[in-house]
Protein backbone atom coordinates (compact mmCIF):
# COMPACT_ATOMS: atom_id res chain seq x y z
CA UNK A 1 0.00 0.00 0.00
CA UNK A 2 2.87 2.39 0.80
CA UNK A 3 4.37 1.75 -2.63
CA UNK A 4 1.08 2.59 -4.33
CA UNK A 5 0.68 5.68 -2.17
CA UNK A 6 4.19 6.87 -3.01
CA UNK A 7 3.60 6.19 -6.69
CA UNK A 8 0.48 8.39 -6.95
CA UNK A 9 2.30 11.61 -7.93
CA UNK A 10 4.31 9.75 -10.57
CA UNK A 11 1.20 7.97 -11.89
CA UNK A 12 -0.65 11.28 -12.25
CA UNK A 13 2.34 12.72 -14.07
CA UNK A 14 2.49 9.75 -16.44
CA UNK A 15 -1.25 9.96 -17.15
CA UNK A 16 -0.91 13.64 -18.07
CA UNK A 17 2.01 13.04 -20.41
CA UNK A 18 0.62 9.90 -22.00
CA UNK A 19 -2.43 11.95 -23.03
CA UNK A 20 -0.23 14.33 -25.03
CA UNK A 21 0.33 13.76 -28.78
CA UNK A 22 3.52 11.93 -29.68
CA UNK A 23 5.42 14.32 -31.92
CA UNK A 24 8.88 14.21 -30.34
CA UNK A 25 11.67 14.23 -32.91
CA UNK A 26 15.39 14.79 -33.01
CA UNK A 27 14.98 18.47 -33.83
CA UNK A 28 12.81 18.83 -30.72
CA UNK A 29 15.62 17.36 -28.62
CA UNK A 30 18.03 19.81 -30.22
CA UNK A 31 15.76 22.80 -29.55
CA UNK A 32 15.22 21.73 -25.97
CA UNK A 33 18.95 21.36 -25.40
CA UNK A 34 19.48 24.90 -26.73
CA UNK A 35 16.91 26.23 -24.24
CA UNK A 36 18.46 24.34 -21.36
CA UNK A 37 21.96 25.50 -22.25
CA UNK A 38 20.78 29.07 -21.67
CA UNK A 39 19.02 28.11 -18.44
CA UNK A 40 21.82 26.16 -16.72
CA UNK A 41 24.65 28.34 -15.33
CA UNK A 42 28.36 27.60 -15.35
CA UNK A 43 28.19 25.35 -18.40
CA UNK A 44 26.80 22.36 -16.49
CA UNK A 45 27.40 19.28 -18.72
CA UNK A 46 24.25 17.38 -19.62
CA UNK A 47 22.60 15.31 -22.34
CA UNK A 48 18.99 15.37 -23.49
CA UNK A 49 17.07 12.42 -24.92
CA UNK A 50 13.51 11.28 -25.54
CA UNK A 51 11.72 8.98 -23.11
CA UNK A 52 8.98 6.40 -23.76
CA UNK A 53 6.53 8.96 -22.30
CA UNK A 54 5.24 11.29 -25.06
CA UNK A 55 6.10 14.91 -24.38
CA UNK A 56 8.59 14.08 -21.62
CA UNK A 57 12.36 14.33 -22.11
CA UNK A 58 15.27 13.09 -20.03
CA UNK A 59 18.14 15.27 -18.85
CA UNK A 60 21.20 13.25 -17.88
CA UNK A 61 23.68 15.10 -15.70
CA UNK A 62 26.22 12.29 -15.85
CA UNK A 63 24.15 9.72 -13.98
CA UNK A 64 21.78 12.09 -12.19
CA UNK A 65 18.45 12.36 -14.01
CA UNK A 66 15.64 14.85 -14.36
CA UNK A 67 12.62 14.83 -16.67
CA UNK A 68 11.31 17.89 -18.45
CA UNK A 69 8.58 19.02 -20.88
CA UNK A 70 9.44 20.09 -24.42
CA UNK A 71 8.83 23.76 -23.61
CA UNK A 72 11.26 23.51 -20.67
CA UNK A 73 8.63 24.93 -18.32
CA UNK A 74 7.98 21.89 -16.14
CA UNK A 75 10.47 19.42 -14.68
CA UNK A 76 10.22 16.52 -12.29
CA UNK A 77 12.78 14.55 -10.31
CA UNK A 78 12.16 10.86 -9.77
CA UNK A 79 12.12 7.53 -11.58
CA UNK A 80 10.02 6.42 -14.54
CA UNK A 81 8.36 3.07 -13.90
CA UNK A 82 6.83 0.90 -16.63
CA UNK A 83 3.62 -0.10 -14.93
CA UNK A 84 3.02 -3.29 -16.92
CA UNK A 85 6.44 -4.80 -16.28
CA UNK A 86 7.34 -2.92 -13.08
CA UNK A 87 10.68 -2.10 -14.74
CA UNK A 88 12.44 0.98 -13.39
CA UNK A 89 13.52 2.66 -16.63
CA UNK A 90 15.58 5.25 -14.78
CA UNK A 91 17.51 2.56 -12.93
CA UNK A 92 18.23 0.90 -16.28
CA UNK A 93 19.74 4.15 -17.55
CA UNK A 94 21.77 4.52 -14.35
CA UNK A 95 23.18 1.02 -14.85
CA UNK A 96 24.06 1.83 -18.47
CA UNK A 97 25.93 4.93 -17.32
CA UNK A 98 27.77 2.94 -14.68
CA UNK A 99 28.91 0.40 -17.25
CA UNK A 100 30.25 3.18 -19.46
CA UNK A 101 32.12 4.63 -16.49
CA UNK A 102 33.36 1.19 -15.40
CA UNK A 103 34.75 0.41 -18.86
CA UNK A 104 37.99 2.14 -17.81
CA UNK A 105 38.51 -0.55 -15.17
CA UNK A 106 39.71 -3.73 -16.84
CA UNK A 107 41.31 -7.05 -15.99
CA UNK A 108 44.68 -5.48 -16.77
CA UNK A 109 44.39 -2.76 -14.13
CA UNK A 110 42.78 -4.78 -11.34
CA UNK A 111 43.93 -7.62 -9.09
CA UNK A 112 41.85 -10.69 -9.80
CA UNK A 113 40.93 -13.64 -7.61
CA UNK A 114 39.52 -16.05 -10.22
CA UNK A 115 36.68 -18.53 -9.74
CA UNK A 116 37.18 -21.93 -11.36
CA UNK A 117 33.52 -22.27 -12.34
CA UNK A 118 32.78 -18.57 -12.76
CA UNK A 119 29.16 -17.51 -12.93
CA UNK A 120 29.63 -13.80 -12.21
CA UNK A 121 32.38 -11.22 -11.81
CA UNK A 122 32.20 -8.53 -9.18
CA UNK A 123 34.52 -5.57 -9.03
CA UNK A 124 35.17 -4.62 -5.43
CA UNK A 125 36.24 -1.11 -4.51
CA UNK A 126 38.39 -1.80 -1.48
CA UNK A 127 40.38 0.01 1.18
CA UNK A 128 43.19 -2.10 2.60
CA UNK A 129 42.62 -0.69 6.10
CA UNK A 130 38.82 -1.09 6.06
CA UNK A 131 37.68 -3.75 8.57
CA UNK A 132 34.74 -4.98 6.49
CA UNK A 133 36.98 -5.09 3.41
CA UNK A 134 39.29 -7.36 5.35
CA UNK A 135 36.35 -9.51 6.41
CA UNK A 136 35.30 -9.87 2.77
CA UNK A 137 38.84 -10.75 1.78
CA UNK A 138 39.09 -13.40 4.51
CA UNK A 139 36.20 -15.22 2.80
CA UNK A 140 37.67 -15.08 -0.69
CA UNK A 141 37.73 -18.86 -0.97
CA UNK A 142 34.01 -18.94 -0.25
CA UNK A 143 33.20 -16.42 -3.00
CA UNK A 144 35.39 -18.21 -5.52
CA UNK A 145 33.94 -21.65 -4.69
CA UNK A 146 30.44 -20.31 -5.39
CA UNK A 147 31.54 -19.03 -8.80
CA UNK A 148 32.05 -15.38 -7.86
CA UNK A 149 35.21 -13.97 -9.41
CA UNK A 150 36.58 -10.93 -7.58
CA UNK A 151 38.34 -8.02 -9.27
CA UNK A 152 39.86 -5.55 -6.84
CA UNK A 153 39.94 -1.82 -7.52
CA UNK A 154 41.40 0.44 -4.86
CA UNK A 155 39.50 3.16 -3.05
CA UNK A 156 41.57 4.36 -0.08
CA UNK A 157 39.03 6.53 1.69
CA UNK A 158 41.68 8.68 3.39
CA UNK A 159 42.61 10.03 -0.03
CA UNK A 160 45.69 10.54 -2.17
CA UNK A 161 48.97 10.36 -0.28
CA UNK A 162 47.44 8.67 2.78
CA UNK A 163 48.93 5.56 4.35
CA UNK A 164 46.09 3.50 2.85
CA UNK A 165 46.86 4.96 -0.56
CA UNK A 166 50.57 4.13 -0.20
CA UNK A 167 49.71 0.57 0.81
CA UNK A 168 47.53 0.19 -2.28
CA UNK A 169 50.35 1.45 -4.50
CA UNK A 170 52.83 -0.89 -2.79
CA UNK A 171 50.53 -3.85 -3.34
CA UNK A 172 50.14 -3.00 -7.00
CA UNK A 173 53.89 -2.61 -7.46
CA UNK A 174 54.76 -5.87 -5.65
CA UNK A 175 56.27 -8.77 -7.55
CA UNK A 176 53.38 -10.95 -6.38
CA UNK A 177 50.35 -8.68 -6.13
CA UNK A 178 47.94 -11.19 -4.62
CA UNK A 179 50.44 -12.33 -2.00
CA UNK A 180 51.13 -8.70 -1.08
CA UNK A 181 47.40 -7.97 -0.88
CA UNK A 182 46.77 -11.05 1.26
CA UNK A 183 49.46 -9.91 3.69
CA UNK A 184 48.29 -6.30 3.75
CA UNK A 185 44.67 -7.36 4.31
CA UNK A 186 45.75 -9.48 7.29
CA UNK A 187 47.51 -6.51 8.85
CA UNK A 188 51.05 -7.57 7.99
CA UNK A 189 53.64 -5.04 6.87
CA UNK A 190 54.60 -5.11 3.20
CA UNK A 191 57.53 -3.57 1.37
CA UNK A 192 56.91 0.04 0.36
CA UNK A 193 57.12 0.37 -3.39
CA UNK A 194 56.23 2.85 -6.11
CA UNK A 195 55.63 2.45 -9.84
CA UNK A 196 53.09 3.35 -12.51
CA UNK A 197 49.79 2.28 -11.00
CA UNK A 198 46.02 2.58 -11.51
CA UNK A 199 45.09 3.56 -7.93
CA UNK A 200 44.17 7.17 -8.77
CA UNK A 201 42.20 5.94 -11.79
CA UNK A 202 40.27 3.59 -9.51
CA UNK A 203 39.55 6.45 -7.12
CA UNK A 204 38.38 8.74 -9.93
CA UNK A 205 36.03 6.06 -11.26
CA UNK A 206 34.69 5.39 -7.76
CA UNK A 207 33.96 9.08 -7.29
CA UNK A 208 32.13 9.25 -10.61
CA UNK A 209 30.01 6.30 -9.53
CA UNK A 210 29.20 7.96 -6.22
CA UNK A 211 31.05 5.39 -4.13
CA UNK A 212 31.37 6.67 -0.57
CA UNK A 213 32.06 3.52 1.44
CA UNK A 214 34.04 0.31 1.23
CA UNK A 215 33.65 -2.37 0.22
CA UNK A 216 31.39 -1.45 -2.68
CA UNK A 217 30.50 -4.21 -5.13
CA UNK A 218 29.87 -3.54 -8.83
CA UNK A 219 28.48 -6.25 -11.09
CA UNK A 220 28.58 -6.85 -14.83
CA UNK A 221 25.10 -5.43 -15.43
CA UNK A 222 25.96 -2.16 -13.68
CA UNK A 223 24.31 -3.04 -10.37
CA UNK A 224 26.01 -1.53 -7.32
CA UNK A 225 25.70 -3.12 -3.88
CA UNK A 226 27.43 -1.31 -1.00
CA UNK A 227 28.86 -3.14 1.96
CA UNK A 228 30.10 -6.55 2.97
CA UNK A 229 27.81 -9.53 2.27
CA UNK A 230 28.87 -13.12 3.11
CA UNK A 231 29.25 -15.44 0.09
CA UNK A 232 26.12 -17.60 0.52
CA UNK A 233 23.89 -14.60 1.25
CA UNK A 234 25.36 -12.72 -1.72
CA UNK A 235 24.50 -15.57 -4.08
CA UNK A 236 20.89 -15.53 -2.84
CA UNK A 237 20.71 -11.76 -3.31
CA UNK A 238 22.11 -11.96 -6.84
CA UNK A 239 19.49 -14.55 -7.73
CA UNK A 240 16.71 -12.45 -6.20
CA UNK A 241 17.81 -9.46 -8.28
CA UNK A 242 18.15 -11.70 -11.34
CA UNK A 243 21.81 -10.78 -11.79
CA UNK A 244 22.47 -14.50 -11.95
CA UNK A 245 20.16 -17.49 -12.42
Amino acid sequence: MNLVKNMKPLLLLLIVFVSLPSFAADDEVSKLKQKLTKMFPNEVPFEVSKTPVPGLFEIDFGGSFMYITADAQYAVKGDIIHMLTNANLTDIKRAENRLTTMSAITDKNTIIYPAKNKIVTMTVFTDIDCSYCRKLHSQMEGYNKLGIEVRYAFYPRAGLGSNSYKKAVSVWCADDQRLALDRAKSGQAIETRDCDNPVKLHMDIANKLGVNSTPTLVFEDGTIIPGYIPPARLIKLLKQRKIIR
